[in-house]
């Protein structure tokens, strides 16, 4: 690791809101996973996406309740943490229009669904109120949100459907995935934000629908730091100067999402995290944090897991072995960092959102 980073620990404060000295369970604020498409499309291959044949050899029994399940998040598993879970329904490229909404139709009702049946556990949230009062309660709290809109199109539908999603309490929008739709171009293509695209940032912000970057390519992002007048994020990417996957942020987008008052969710994915270890190591991890450290400041990375959407560390597989990582931050960073990267900084950034 660098000289910067073990200056980092040595200067290290004492622990403050991501620990909790009242309950002695840490908190845990993850911007993102796909676990609601695994249960809702389990056994459906004609969705696009992989989940049905991923999943094919787990039996139905094991993918149909977010409470216990063979998928990396569970509410079982994270029940040793006071967590704060986005859950996202990812819609795949090879949707769109009509298509896509249904998709997102059909992962919303696994969450309405799993709200009600686990209302003990479990607590819709989309303040920062919100998830203090489900935490005090003792419950999970999850935030709904979508990965790639591509369910909005510039035919007439779009502000309706712009308006269910704010009444479904989707908390951020993923524009694109990783090909082109109505609003823009993600990382495998080269073209930016549509005129519809820029519409769609502001009607989105209209809302308090927080933009998320993740997926878009260079000049998406730029076009979104043009046409936004709000913080937005990147709820699932890591350090391209790191690893080069064009996924990862490059080092002016992570000064620019610390200028405007952004966050970054550190992505388990083994491809963004590392290029020479399939398998990535804690020091694969550690450089990333340290990178993105360095360059935006202590107040811009979070969590962004991406957990039921790729393969992540063994070490970190599945959620309930996060802890390992927070434990692996103190000592290298120290307390303050670690609680600032596994909840404060993705707490202060809703709350300022909120102001």
């Amino acid at each position: 690791m660098t000289s910067d980073s073990e200056t980092r620990t040595e200067e290290a404060a004492v622990p403050c809101g991501g620990d909790s000295s009242q309950t002695g369970r840490l908190r845990v604020f993850d911007l993102h996973c796909d676990t609601l498409d695994r249960l809702a499309f389990h056994g459906d291959p004609s969705v696009p996406g992989g989940f049905a044949e991923h999943d094919a050899l787990i039996p139905a029994s094991r993918m149909s309740s977010l409470a216990a399940n063979d998928a990396q998040v569970s509410l079982d598993r994270m029940e040793a943490y006071r967590w704060c879970q986005c859950f996202a329904a990812f819609i795949p490229d090879e949707a769109r229009g009509n298509a896509a909404w249904g998709l997102f139709e059909r992962v919303r009702a696994v969450w309405e669904r799993e709200l009600e049946r686990h209302a003990d556990r479990l607590a819709r949230v989309r303040s920062v109120a919100d998830i203090e009062a489900a935490h005090a309660a003792g419950k999970t709290a999850g935030l709904f949100t979508v990965e790639g809109a591509s369910f909005l199109e510039d035919d007439g539908t779009a502000e309706e459907r712009l308006d269910t999603l704010a009444d479904a309490n989707v908390r951020m929008v993923t524009l694109t995935w990783n090909g082109r739709n109505a609003l823009g171009s993600g990382n495998d293509t080269a073209h930016g934000l549509t005129a519809f695209g820029r519409v769609c940032v502001r009607e989105l912000e209209r809302r308090s629908i927080v933009v998320d970057v993740s997926h878009l390519n260079d000049t998406g992002f730029r076009d979104v730091c043009e046409a936004a007048t709000r913080p937005f994020v990147a709820s699932h990417s890591n350090a391209r100067s790191v690893c080069g996957h064009p996924r990862n942020l490059a080092d002016w987008q992570l000064r620019e999402l610390a200028d405007r008052g952004g966050i970054a969710g550190l992505n388990f994915c083994t491809d963004f995290v590392s290029e020479t270890h399939a398998d990535p190591t804690r020091d694969d991890v550690l450089r990333q944090v340290d990178r993105i450290l360095n360059v935006a400041g202590e107040g811009v990375l979070a969590l962004g897991s991406d957990y039921d959407g790729c393969d992540v560390p063994s070490w970190l597989n599945p959620c309930d072995k996060i802890g390992t990582l927070h434990e692996l931050l103190v000592a290298q960073f120290g307390a303050e960092i670690a609680d600032k990267v596994f909840f404060d900084n993705a707490h202060a950034f809703f709350e300022r959102l909120e102001g």
